[in-house]
């Protein structure tokens, strides 16, 4: 836990970034499409579409901004500060439009840019920061998420209740705006810039000086043509990359399954918010396990995990095994994020992280939005959540054995 103000102010910057992208594009859409359609007259499952589009313009778009790390100098600090900004623009006009066609083009700019400021760059600035610490470093930064499910419809809520519909998006607008420009003054790429060292750890000042100068220097041998050639690459982000879709998956059919339960939609939802909770606990829980037992070890654990978590949802037989379910979800939902980051950087180290989250994120963000069609497809074909649920323990077998396989790059 020691890693120096400079880093903490590094950390906070990133866990904000998440909540923001949490809010936006997926916890806040529980307010913001039912607020709208009943205001504006549109409709409801139409409104919900464009953020899908978004996302898949998402995976283009993360592909480019990792690029831009890569090639420019600060190219990490760019991203980060200009898709705020292009996001806070985008939502005001989100929710003070009259026209669906300008609607749904927000919309789908503040899904499509989330992933430079709540994927990309953290995650570059974050293992240049902390090279050996990044496990407990992403276990902390990526509460941000869980946070976010607790606390933002609430808060979204309460913005509208007392400024308004349109009031609210101008808060929330206006609050990104500032954080971006507060970005511009404490966003630094690497410790370097400021005198700090990588995970605060002191060294002889001659050797300090010439890992700054290696830094600014450096030039990735991996190209995209070389990665994509890389087995411990596609071993790694398809693994994990399914086990993305795997909590998503579950996540977007929770109130479904515990309705089917017992349960009214009411209680339902609030379980969600107790599943957030379970998040934040989960969030440490699994940067704890991976700086303990290392990234490969802790992603196949995961796997195991949410094979028992599933084995529970489909015999939700009594109080017990309901409230066992959703704390094992709840804290799996908030592992996911960091162990993704964490086996890249990983594999491939602190200087070539960036060359190779150029075609991570979009590889593993590409898997995960498979999974609705995964989900509607297994009902359609079983005709129950059960049906899914068994399909789901596969795609975690089918994982951790992709993941068993990675070895260290100088080691193949």
């Amino acid at each position: 836990m020691n890693f120096g103000r400079r880093g903490w102010v590094i950390i906070i910057m990133c866990l904000i970034a998440y909540y923001i992208g949490g809010g936006i594009n997926t916890d806040g859409l529980n307010i913001f499409v039912g607020a709208l359609s009943g205001a504006r007259g549109w409709d409801r499952a139409a409104m919900l579409t464009w953020s899908t589009y978004g996302g898949w313009v998402g995976i283009l778009l993360s592909l480019l901004f990792g690029h831009l790390t890569v090639k420019k100098k600060n190219g990490a600090k760019y991203v980060l500060v200009g898709s705020l900004l292009v996001t806070a623009v985008a939502f005001y006009f989100y929710g003070h439009t009259q026209t669906y066609g300008i609607y749904a083009l927000c919309v789908g700019v503040c899904a499509a840019f989330s992933s430079g400021y709540s994927l990309v760059s953290p995650n570059v600035i974050q293992t240049n920061w902390f090279p050996k610490k990044k496990a407990m470093v992403l276990g902390i930064s990526t509460i941000g998420f869980p946070l976010c499910t607790m606390t933002f419809p609430a808060l979204s809520n309460f913005l509208m209740g007392s400024v308004g519909l349109e009031g609210m998006f101008t808060v929330i607008a206006v609050g990104v705006a500032i954080f971006a420009i507060v970005c511009i003054f404490i966003c630094k790429v690497t410790p370097e810039e400021v005198g700090a060292y990588p995970d605060n750890e002191l060294v002889d000042r001659e050797f300090f000086e010439q890992q700054k100068r290696e830094m600014q220097s450096y030039k990735s041998p991996w190209t995209i043509k070389k990665l994509v050639k890389e087995k411990m690459f596609w071993l790694s982000n398809v693994g994990l990359g399914l086990m993305w879709m795997v909590t998503v998956a579950i996540v977007s059919q929770l109130v479904a399954r515990l309705m089917s339960a017992g349960y009214e939609r009411g209680q339902a939802v609030a379980m969600l918010s107790v599943m957030g909770f379970f998040g934040i606990f989960g969030s440490y829980l699994w940067g704890w396990i991976d700086q303990k037992v290392g990234t490969k070890k802790a992603a196949l654990i995961y796997c195991i995990w949410y094979v028992v978590a599933l084995v529970l949802l489909i015999f939700m037989a009594n109080t017990v095994t309901i409230y066992l379910a959703v704390f094992m979800v709840g804290t799996s939902v908030g592992g996911i994020c960091n162990l993704i980051p964490s086996m890249t950087g990983t594999l491939f180290g602190r200087k070539d992280f960036a060359a190779a989250n150029r075609l991570a994120s979009p590889v593993t963000t590409g898997i995960k939005s498979c999974a609705f069609l995964f989900v509607a497809q297994s009902m359609r074909l079983t005709g129950s959540l059960t049906g899914a649920y068994v399909g789901l323990i596969i795609v975690c077998v089918i994982a951790f054995l992709l993941i068993s396989q990675i070895k260290p790059l100088n080691q193949k």
